[in-house]
């Protein structure tokens, strides 16, 4: 029987792409390309200003400070000083003064004479006025019967107390008591004499002489005090005066022309270092600020230095000392890190910073202006705070 092969079945063989196919595919990978490499440009060509203006606070520090010739551990080195000082000094009564009579006062009086016979007064005779104010006639006068007689009369003692006006009625004392109600005289003109400027010491004059003499007296000690401390350069003096004494010859309200007065001091003087009492004040300054922010306007100098007590045998003392600096956010606050803000968009970036205490504005500007979101790069992120 003969052998029967089996039949070959026909091979499909695809067709070859044509050209036009090959030629889409390298267009589509090189768009895809092309794409990729336009998005890889805009990303490393956004970027992003932060600018954040920040407020200033004041922050107080109060400290007591122990200063030592031979410090201990937490002493500055400084030097104590101590001296008694006194002054005399005459002052000139100040202002324009009052006018005041002085010397004998004098006037013409009327001698009046009502009774039946002729009267006559020897001289210095006394007239008296109601309220006991003595004078006496200058020379010996007779009064007709019915009539009068002008003269010149003076008070018995010196002073405006003396001072009369015209048609002041007095008595004649040296009369019979039943005469005097017809024979009296009266003033003519009034009685003055002559007027002089009277200068008083007040109480403030004397109060701003004590203190003209303790400035000099202050003045005086810081020299004598520095001279005897030998310092030098770049120290600081901190001065505390006592009064040991005070007194002058007038009293408040008494006339003068002037008057001496005197005063006694004793002025203490600490030195320490202006550099080491700067670095200390800024320590215990930076001590009392919130992590991030950072001390700005300060100067050590503009303290308030008072000494609490001191010993000048052994050369120490103890200051307090009130100190005043103002304070903000730096770069370095851990609230203005450049992290807080990646990826964000400006929107909530801008209340993330606005919510932040110690910002007062802030300003996002975002390259190109169109993008509206914070570059995740930190690197293309620039923080700025003022």
């Amino acid at each position: 029987m003969p052998i029967r092969h089996p039949q070959k079945q026909p091979v499909f063989v695809p067709p070859h792409p044509s050209h036009q196919v090959y030629r889409k595919i390298a267009y589509s990978f090189l768009a895809l390309t092309v794409i990729v490499v336009i998005g890889a440009l805009w990303l490393s060509s956004v970027r992003a200003r932060i600018t954040v203006n920040v407020k200033k606070d004041v922050t107080t520090v109060d400290a007591v400070v122990d200063v030592a010739k031979t410090p201990d551990q937490g002493q500055l080195r400084g030097r104590v000083v101590q001296g008694t000082f006194e002054k005399v000094q005459e002052f000139t009564v100040q202002g324009s003064g009052s006018a005041e009579v002085v010397g004998t006062v004098e006037g013409t009086v009327k001698i009046i004479n009502n009774y039946s016979q002729s009267q006559t007064l020897v001289q210095k005779t006394r007239l008296l006025t109601a309220d006991n104010r003595l004078y006496r006639i200058d020379k010996t006068i007779t009064i007709p019967s019915k009539g009068t007689v002008l003269v010149t009369a003076h008070a018995d003692q010196d002073g405006a107390q003396y001072v009369l006006p015209s048609g002041v009625h007095l008595t004649i004392p040296g009369l019979w008591i039943d005469l005097q109600k017809w024979i009296y005289a009266e003033t003519v003109t009034p009685f003055a004499g002559e007027m002089t400027s009277v200068k008083t010491a007040s109480d403030q004059e004397l109060a701003d002489a004590y203190t003209a003499i303790q400035n000099a007296l202050t003045d005086q000690a810081k020299k004598a005090l520095d001279a005897e401390a030998a310092v030098g350069d770049g120290w600081k003096a901190i001065y505390s005066t006592a009064v040991v004494d005070k007194k002058n010859n007038i009293t408040a309200g008494q006339k003068a022309d002037t008057y001496l007065a005197s005063e006694k001091l004793t002025v203490t003087a600490v030195y320490f270092s202006e550099k080491d009492i700067d670095a200390l004040l800024r320590q215990k300054l930076t001590e009392k600020l919130p992590d991030g922010r950072g001390l700005i306007d300060f100067n050590a100098s503009q303290a308030t230095y008072v000494i609490e007590s001191s010993n000048v045998k052994n050369e120490t003392a103890r200051l307090r000392i009130t100190a005043n600096a103002s304070s903000r956010l730096t770069e370095k606050s851990p609230q203005l890190a450049k992290s807080n803000f990646l990826g964000l968009s400006d929107t909530d970036a801008l209340k993330k910073l606005q919510a932040t205490d110690g910002v007062e504005s802030v300003d996002i500007r975002i390259r190109p202006s169109w993008i509206h979101t914070i570059p995740t790069n930190a690197s293309h992120v620039e923080m700025v705070v003022q």
